[in-house]
């Protein structure tokens, strides 16, 4: 203590020979004033210190405050309305004066780092009194500095005002600016300064949250306790003064003072005897000698005092079961000390047995535990494994209740119960979509488990499929190729872990399918008689179905099963013939039959254009069964191979002129092309003999 007081008053000394202003504060904040504690007890010692702040002006107090001069007197009232949240009370510039108008800082020391930050706003013309608006340029606020003698200020920066009065800096806003180099010094002013308005009435402002801060170098430490820190646990055993101390480099210091006084506290550490059984006594006393000096008071929460006074030592039963807290209060002057221990009284023991709910699936065993006791016994023992011992195995037919007893070392008792429960068995439910159909079937399974399935192992009764015929998912898919009735097995784990399995006998049933054919007699007709006659050739057939490809004819469909059908018209026919089992599978094939035109040509060899008896006067062939629009062509020559006459007019002959001059008579040549309704063209070459 004397080396700390030692260095503050050096640090005193030292400061007094450097002039400087205040900007070093020291506070302690808790505790608030000298305390007093008992020995062995804390206490927190927080303190706020701090070089940073050369100001620090909120003007919260209705005052210009320390550090400040004005020509201008402020307003405190807050006349323009209020400023940013938390500000409270701002100083405004009002009607008091008019310009210049100024508020000017003392001097300070201002070097690198340093800055200014502050709130601050223009009227918005909320009235015409002392909230009227700067809206000139001129009319604005500079922020400026000055060195000593202070005859020349200069400006940081002007907040220029337009003339609609709207904008930023027309409501409350935060600014910040940097100490420029040209102002650092150590006796540097700073002011805000308005130097044109248009009367007292005119151009208002305001600011407020003024700080100037410049970071520097600053130790804090205490003369008991940790150094750099402003807070700290403190456990002194005898009275001890606690100074904290801030300085920095440019030779400013802080102090403050609080006292811990410390009191001896008495001994009230004591042990118990826990548990116990209802009863039986707890053997309470003191860790350490009773002191005469001390009060000891003693609350045993209900118990019953079979011996002990004052210090004790003391022994107390509780008739009750439960856990009790026993108090000990030892009282030396103004300090005292509580201590508590708990006594748990069992009635008897507390015996548990775990699992605390079992379930069990049908014809499965469980392990039945035990604890809580030394000794046990165990009932009904029918269904047990043993009647004794700390586990044992269960094996109910049904839901069964089970008592074991368990004995203490010291001869308390007490028992516990569990009912063991039987999973149910899970049921077993299968949907198949579809469960019968025409081969192949494509079966889509679904499986309802009651009360939930974890695994599954299907059968699906289909060997012929290999490794197919099983599946392990929940809702599977199966392809059954080959007709006949199929067994279905499915075995399930439930979600309780049971296991179950059910068959489902002829579940899906495959039927077989028809197979379709017929015979066409004949398979080409022709129009002198257009009938076909039909003769199912296929196997399995329940039912038929007749298409003969003569659509518009009241009788193209038939269900007969070996029709016969006359076709109105030549042409190409595909007759189709659908099967069906009394299953409802089908086939269907298909034939294609003709029906021709009757065919005949017939070419004269003679004829006689020339004797006026107006018979045989044209040489024409004839025919039925002829294509006779694109499907004719004849030539005439005479003797020396001349062409006399050519025609594609099946209606069209040779009239016997050449040239509109009766031709000679004699021998001619004829080269015909025709197609026929079939589609096919055949040539004839011959000889015409014309007569006179």
């Amino acid at each position: 203590m004397k080396i700390f007081s030692t260095i503050i008053l050096t640090l005193l000394i030292w400061f007094s020979s450097h002039q400087v202003n205040a900007q070093c504060f020291a506070n302690i904040l808790t505790p608030l004033s000298d305390t007093t504690i008992c020995v062995g007890d804390s206490v927190f010692i927080s303190a706020f210190a701090t070089c940073n702040f050369l100001m620090n002006n909120n003007f919260d107090n209705g005052t210009v405050g320390t550090g400040w001069s004005s020509n201008a007197s402020p307003m405190f009232n807050n006349p323009c309305g209020p400023g940013l949240p938390g500000s409270g009370i701002h100083c405004w510039i009002g009607s008091a004066t008019n310009f210049p108008r100024e508020l000017v800082t003392i001097n300070f020391n201002l070097f690198s780092g340093c800055y200014i930050e502050w709130e601050m706003r223009y009227a918005a013309d909320e009235n015409s009194t002392n909230c009227e608006d700067p809206d000139q340029p001129n009319e604005g606020v500079h922020l400026q500095y000055s060195l000593a003698p202070y005859t020349v200020w200069t400006d940081i920066n002007y907040w220029t005002p337009n003339t609609s009065y709207t904008g930023p800096l027309y409501s409350w806003a935060q600014y910040s600016e940097v100490v420029p180099a040209v102002a650092f010094g150590p006796n540097t002013k700073i002011r805000w300064y308005q130097d044109l308005t248009s009367g007292n009435t005119w151009d208002h402002w305001g600011i407020d949250e003024v700080e100037i801060v410049c970071p520097q170098s600053q130790n804090i430490f205490w003369s008991n306790g940790l150094t750099d820190s402003l807070n700290q646990w403190v456990s002194p055993v005898t009275t001890t003064e606690y100074i904290i101390a801030i300085f920095d480099t440019l030779g400013n210091l802080a102090t403050d003072t609080v006292t811990i006084n410390v009191v001896p506290s008495p001994d009230a550490d004591f042990s118990t005897i826990s548990p116990v059984c209802i009863g039986q006594n707890s053997d309470i006393s003191l860790v350490n000698t009773a002191d005469p000096n001390v009060t000891y008071t003693w609350d045993f929460d209900g118990g019953v005092v079979a011996s002990g006074s004052g210090g004790g030592p003391y022994q107390v039963n509780w008739p009750t079961l439960g856990t009790y807290t026993i108090t000990l209060t030892a009282t030396e002057g103004a300090c005292e000390s509580v201590q508590t221990q708990t006594v748990v009284v069992n009635s008897d023991i507390t015996v548990n047995i775990s699992p605390v709910a079992p379930f069990v699936c049908t014809d499965s065993a469980i392990n039945l535990t035990a604890s809580g006791g030394s000794l046990y016994a165990w009932a009904p023992s029918g269904t047990l494994s043993s009647d004794s011992g700390t586990t044992v195995t269960a094996t109910p037919s049904g839901q069964t209740t089970y008592t074991v007893t368990g004995t203490s070392p010291e001869g308390c008792t007490g028992s516990a119960s569990v009912t063991v429960q039987i999973y149910p068995d899970p049921i077993i439910e299968v949907t198949p979509v579809p469960s019968e159909g025409c081969e192949p079937v494509i079966v889509n399974f679904t499986s309802t488990i009651t009360p939930g399935g974890s695994s599954y192992d299907w059968n699906f009764g289909d060997p012929a499929s290999g490794t197919y015929n099983t599946s392990t998912n929940a809702n599977p898919q199966h392809v059954y190729a080959l007709p006949g009735s199929y067994d279905i097995t499915l075995n399930v784990i439930s979600s309780d872990g049971c296991p179950a399995s059910e068959t489902f006998v002829n579940m899906i049933n495959v039927y077989e399918n028809p197979i379709a054919g017929f015979m066409a007699d004949p398979i080409t007709a022709n129009m002198s008689n257009p009938i076909i006659n039909f003769s199912d050739q296929s196997i399995n057939g329940f039912t038929w179905y007749w298409d003969f490809g003569e659509i518009g004819s009241p009788g193209n469909y038939s269900s007969v099963q070996n029709p016969s059908h006359t076709y109105s018209d030549e042409g190409t026919y595909y007759v189709w013939q659908i099967v069906t089992t009394e299953h409802g599978c089908s086939d269907s094939a298909f034939m294609v039959v003709y029906v021709e035109r009757d065919i005949a040509f017939y070419v004269p060899n003679a004829f006689s254009p020339h004797n006026n008896d107006g018979i045989n006067d044209v040489f024409r062939p004839y025919g039925i069964g002829i294509n006779n629009e694109s499907g004719y062509f004849m030539k005439i020559f005479d003797r020396w191979g001349k062409t006399v006459f050519e025609t594609t007019d099946m209606e069209y002959g040779w009239d016997g002129t050449i040239n509109n001059e009766k031709a000679l008579h004699g021998l001619y040549s004829y080269y015909i092309e025709v197609q026929f309704s079939d589609g096919l063209w055949h040539k004839f070459y011959g000889k015409v003999v014309l007569v006179e």
